[in-house]
């Protein structure tokens, strides 16, 4: 799931959200090394890292320490804030002091945010 056209539609997807997802969350695992693994049954699905450990999955759409851990290396957080009344949170990534102009998302909250301008610097900025 790294390809440019898949990152960006997930981003879309993740803008579109008014609440946490774990469909979402399930889908972004293996950009953090997490594999997802229907045991079937009793056990459904399970996730491993990269040490073949039994781990849970992160809440990304949830918490913003989660979301973090998508921001691609050499990314910063330029900005997050909550926008004037009407607009919904935003977030910017870049990888220099420039402004914020790299990796843009918006969502109903700040971890959304992140995980949609997170998606889009991995997919090449925008």
């Amino acid at each position: 799931m790294t390809d440019r056209d898949t990152l960006l539609a997930l981003a879309e997807r993740v803008e579109g959200l008014s609440n946490p997802n774990r469909d979402i969350d399930r889908d972004l695992a293996p950009l953090v090394f997490i594999r997802v693994v229907d045991e079937g049954h009793p056990l459904g699905t399970c996730y491993y890292d990269e040490q073949h450990h039994g781990v849970p999955l992160p809440a990304f759409t949830a918490s913003i320490d989660a979301a973090k851990t998508l921001v691609p290396k050499g990314w910063h957080v330029g900005m997050l804030t909550e926008c004037d009344e009407g607009d919904s949170p935003g977030c910017c990534l870049t990888q220099n002091e420039e402004p914020c102009r790299h990796a843009v998302g918006r969502g109903a909250d700040m971890a959304l945010s992140l995980v949609a301008a997170s998606l889009r610097a991995r997919a090449g900025g925008l």
